[in-house]
């Protein structure tokens, strides 16, 4: 009998854990689905700030911005930004992305300031010796998204002296199958030249043309910033869909094998039972 209770309770148990799991793959395929319908738009807006920044460029040869080019070497003063999940459930998402940092941060023997994306990047980090851990954002969401790339945008361009190069560190989803890490050097910028053949109209500018280019570059990198992070969020959601989607087959499995347990362990006792009856009737 009380191995019956105990059957009863496991599967109760993997019932619950499999309704959770189950509830966190309709979640995460339900964000991946909505977040995918804002990738094309969100590409398409970086794509015309690059090519508007890089025709105001043509129009003013001379102008150099300190912030996207710097003048020092990239060693001298490096920013590294590491954007892991908020959550964890989604398999190997973190744990290849570390990896792969922490190979980086190896060959390239440098010990660089860090912002960190996400809780989980924050908790690997500060358990690590990789450079200054200057500042963490431990609420990664999509509705946080806008606000965290203008924070960075901020921290990037007040610095003083700036920085000598940026680079971000990110998960990205060439399908929905699969995530792979990604380094994407974000400062010294390499801006496309303006060279397509094609005649564009010469902007009448009000303001001068080093703030109207300043302005530009800021949205430039900003851009880049908001894609980096969208990328990262969307590998994540679409990887815990798959780690979630797993989960909850292995318990279908579960399930179905402890069920045919429970039978026979049950059959059994009630056949037990029954010889017994028969016996004692018998006598």
């Amino acid at each position: 009998m009380s191995r019956l209770m105990h059957m009863r309770q496991r599967i109760k148990a993997v019932q619950t854990i499999k309704k959770i799991t189950h509830a966190m793959r309709l979640i995460s395929m339900s964000t991946h689905s909505r977040m995918k319908h804002q990738e094309e738009p969100i590409k398409r807006y970086q794509e015309k700030i690059v090519e508007l920044f890089a025709h105001a460029r043509a129009m003013r040869p001379n102008y150099h911005n300190p912030i996207l080019q710097p003048s020092d070497p990239p060693n001298k003063k490096p920013l590294v930004i590491l954007v892991g999940s908020q959550k964890g459930l989604c398999g190997a998402f973190n744990t290849n992305l570390f990896q792969f940092f922490n190979l980086e941060m190896l060959n390239k023997k440098i010990k660089p300031a860090i912002i960190t994306v996400g809780k989980r990047a924050s908790q690997y980090i500060q358990k690590k010796d990789f450079g200054s851990h200057i500042a963490m954002f431990d609420t990664f969401a999509l509705h946080t998204l806008l606000t965290i790339a203008d924070s960075l945008l901020q921290e990037i361009t007040h610095a003083n002296p700036h920085y000598s190069s940026v680079t971000i560190y990110i998960n990205t989803a060439p399908s929905f199958f699969m995530q792979r890490p990604k380094a994407e050097q974000m400062i010294p910028a390499m801006i496309p030249k303006d060279n397509d053949g094609k005649k564009h109209p010469e902007y009448d500018l009000e303001q001068p043309a080093q703030q109207v280019l300043g302005y530009l570059a800021d949205q430039y990198l900003l851009s880049h910033l908001q894609h980096a992070l969208f990328q990262s969020l969307l590998a994540e959601h679409s990887a815990r869909f798959v780690s979630m989607d797993s989960s909850t087959r292995n318990a279908e499995t579960m399930l179905e094998e402890l069920q045919i347990d429970y039978n026979k362990l049950r059959q059994a006792k009630i056949t037990r039972e029954l010889t017994e009856l028969s016996a004692f009737f018998i006598e």
